[in-house]
């Protein structure tokens, strides 16, 4: 069995793969980049509590491809911390992508299914009572 297929019945609905944008279009962009652009995913693979994302990015006058890696610090939290960004040649083919994850997960210590962060707990601000 392939890693894709593995990772896909290992996690079922916190795997999903999403191509946001065609090689045709890309090329469209970094022929003529609009005046506005902004960073854009071109890709996005979400593996349980890790997501690598293939962002085309404004480089000087030119756009170019990254990764681009966020973590949760709760599997079970809706919010994607950013972890980092990476200069490696950029595949958005599914299965290069979840190469890609592996070999962040292994390098960095990180997990598909639990958070590998310890919990900060933050000053709770209260709210002021009005003065009467």
């Amino acid at each position: 069995m392939n890693r894709r297929k593995e990772l896909q019945r290992q996690l079922g609905s916190r795997y999903s793969y999403e191509r946001c944008l065609s090689d045709r279009e890309i090329q469209k962009l970094r022929r003529r980049i609009p005046s506005d652009f902004s960073e854009t995913t071109a890709a996005s693979l979400l593996v349980g509590c890790l997501r690598l994302d293939a962002v085309l990015y404004r480089a000087s006058r030119e756009l170019l491809l990254g990764y681009d890696v966020y973590v949760k610090d709760d599997p079970d939290s809706p919010e994607w911390i950013f972890y980092d960004s990476l200069s490696d040649p950029v595949s958005l083919k599914e299965s290069d992508m979840v190469s890609m994850l592996d070999r962040i997960a292994a390098d960095r210590g990180l997990s598909y299914t639990e958070s590998c962060f310890a919990k900060l707990d933050g000053k709770m601000i209260k709210a002021e009572k009005p003065s009467p």
